[in-house]
């Protein structure tokens, strides 16, 4: 009887992911609308690895470190991230005064893959997918006694990136890479509609409007280099170019009841409920830019710090249009401003190959008092994670701990503290 050769499952795994990736939604995390780390090794180490960049995730990371690799490889992974319930609590002056709010807790599950391939000697080209943007917010009971449920009941970006990699091997020691960058988003977001209630004398809620954009996609690029010096220290550069993206989608209405039978027929009259109506969005992703110093006191341990720059400063707020219906076009957000990230990582190598990662970082939100609101809380935080590898497997876990944020000052007149905290566990296979 003949033996049949065994597949190694793992040849399953990468390309399953990256189908998979296309489809996941990725929850809000550091500088904004910035995505979970799309590299496990990386995620072990709070994202210090701009001048390690010794794995496929070097794509992301710093393209440079690509050109250092010695052979082609595989890596997949992603995590699980599981978003607590997030709270807020109204605070005068303004429409929020005396009032709560909850966030809806969830799962999302963002994924990446990258592949390796040399060119001869010095050159090496590399494919990535994974998802660099993205937030997921949904406000429980919203339709209710929420006070925000005018300016968003929930909002949702999706992106993903589908990046090209040339890096080249100028010398043993040093590696430089460009890429070419494709992305695509998606854009949905929901709020309440009122009016005023002549048979009440008050306002009441009469609709929902839904939000839901097209992927729409955008070019940009990246630059980075990694250099080696001696045996204990490393150094890495990476840039990414900024992408605008003009979002198109529908928007539609979908009646509340008031309670009042004459009423609902006058709205149902006047407002073009259940129908698609033409909407549209530029989306401004910042630029992107970090420094990394690494450092091996011995062949079994490193250190590494990195300072990460985010241009958020370009970002001057979301205008959802309604070119046909203008009555229902709103602003959201505002003008932002640049943000920096300062992130310290280090591995240990146990004597029979397994690494051990630890990491801490602290990153600067670009949102202001003034755009705090229910479409986006965003605030600084604070990470602290830790992951194991050995051979064709990495996981890493990430404790994330935003500062409760409070502000007095929003345009919409909601006042008011947010808090909540985010746990991501990753996992990677490499072949």
């Amino acid at each position: 009887m003949a033996s049949r050769e065994r597949i190694d499952p793992r040849v399953w795994l990468i390309p399953g992911a990256v189908v998979f990736s296309m489809f996941a939604a990725s929850p809000a995390r550091p500088a904004g609308m910035s995505g979970p780390d799309p590299g496990i090794k990386a995620m072990g180490m709070a994202g210090a690895f701009i001048a390690q960049a010794s794995d496929p995730s070097a794509i992301y990371y710093n393209p440079g470190g690509l050109a250092l690799m010695k052979k082609g490889k595989l890596t997949a992974g992603g995590g699980t991230v599981y978003h607590n319930e997030s709270q807020y609590q109204g605070l005068p002056p303004g429409i929020g005064q005396g009032t709560t709010g909850n966030q809806d807790k969830f799962y999302a599950w963002p994924l990446h893959a990258y592949a390796v391939k040399p060119l001869g000697k010095t050159l090496k080209v590399g494919l990535g997918v994974n998802s660099p943007f993205g937030f997921k917010n949904r406000w429980a009971n919203a339709n209710n006694d929420f006070p925000g449920r005018f300016i968003s009941t929930g909002s949702e970006l999706q992106t993903y990136d589908s990046t090209v990699t040339l890096a080249w091997q100028v010398t043993k020691t040093f590696g430089l890479g460009a890429s070419v960058v494709y992305r695509t988003s998606k854009l949905s977001q929901s709020r309440n509609l009122s009016a005023f209630n002549s048979a009440t004398g008050l306002p009441a809620d009469i609709a929902s409007i839904n939000v839901d954009t097209d992927y729409n996609g955008g070019v940009g690029w990246q630059l980075g280099m990694l250099q080696k010096i001696g045996k204990q220290f490393s150094w890495g550069l990476v840039y990414r170019s900024p992408i605008n993206i003009e979002q198109t989608g529908a928007g539609r209405l979908t009646q509340i009841s008031t309670g009042d039978a004459q009423v609902d027929a006058l709205n149902r009259a006047t407002i073009p409920y259940d129908r698609d109506l033409p909407v549209s969005a530029v989306l401004d992703y910042p630029a992107t830019a970090g420094l990394g110093m690494a450092y091996w006191p011995s062949d079994k341990t490193v250190f590494e710090g990195d300072v990460n720059w985010t241009g958020w400063s370009r970002f001057r707020g979301l205008r959802v249009s309604f070119p046909l219906n203008p009555q229902y076009s709103q602003t959201l957000q505002g003008a932002w401003k640049d943000s920096l990230a300062f992130r310290f990582g280090v591995r240990f190598t146990l004597p029979k190959g397994t690494q051990i990662r630890l990491g801490a970082a602290y990153e600067e939100s670009p949102q202001p008092d003034s755009s705090l609101g229910p479409f986006l809380p965003d605030s600084s935080r604070g990470i602290l994670s830790a992951g194991i590898g050995k051979d064709w497997l990495d996981v890493a876990f990430q404790f994330i701990t935003p500062e409760n944020r409070t502000t007095r000052t929003n345009i919409d007149s909601l006042n008011g503290s947010y808090s909540g905290n985010t746990y991501i566990l990753g996992v990677s296979v490499s072949k």
